[in-house]
């Protein structure tokens, strides 16, 4: 059955993106088709999925979860479970759209935080000087160089901190794969399906 979508989606293309996913809501623009040429007035329900983007096919894959239908002229409701899938225009499986990665200006700031840390820990072994005995290799500080040292191993700390902090934010900043409201789709539903009509609230029967 064709429908529009209501709300567009930014879908997370990772490999947490399927415990997490985007819920994505279409109106059902026509009656649906069913085989032999049958139709149900199902035009103006709303469809509710699951999103979850897909890299390696820029898509966005769609997983049904429930119909919901209102008839005020017979007071009747629909709301139920189904399972099923959405089809773009091209007729293939999921949502075509637009595949944006935000998170380059933070693996720059990552790698020169991480720049940073490894000077520091290079300047912090500089300092003093180093005696080697049979009890082994000894490096001597005076108060000048024991300042300087320490300056260094803090940045050299502060740094690493900040690399594994931007390393997060750039797990968590994409890539995403975008798809805009008011896309027209078509609505494959992939099991047999009896709508459950119920009464509405106030209805007399």
């Amino acid at each position: 059955m064709k429908a529009r979508l209501l709300t567009g989606v930014d879908a997370l293309a990772s490999r947490d993106a399927t415990s997490n996913p985007e819920p994505i809501i279409a109106r059902v623009q026509a009656p649906a088709v069913l085989p032999n040429e049958v139709k149900a007035n199902l035009a103006g329900c709303f469809v509710i999925g699951n999103a979850t983007g897909s890299l390696a096919k820029e898509r966005v894959e769609i997983q049904l979860v429930s119909i919901s239908c209102v008839d005020f002229e017979s007071h009747a409701v629909v709301d139920q479970a189904i399972k099923g899938f959405f089809v773009d225009a091209d007729g293939k499986k999921g949502l075509s759209g637009k595949v944006v990665t935000r998170a380059g200006a933070t693996l720059a700031r990552s790698f020169i935080a991480g720049t940073i840390a490894g000077i520091s820990q290079s300047v912090e072994g500089s300092f003093g000087s180093l005696s080697t005995s049979a009890l082994g290799s000894v490096r001597s500080l005076d108060a000048g160089d024991a300042i300087k040292s320490g300056v260094a191993g803090g940045l050299s700390k502060s740094s690493d901190k900040l690399t594994d902090f931007y390393l997060d934010l750039a797990r968590q900043a994409g890539p995403v794969v975008e798809v805009g409201a008011a896309k027209d789709v078509v609505v494959v539903i992939q099991e047999g399906l009896g709508l459950e009509i119920k009464p509405s609230v106030g209805s007399k029967f």
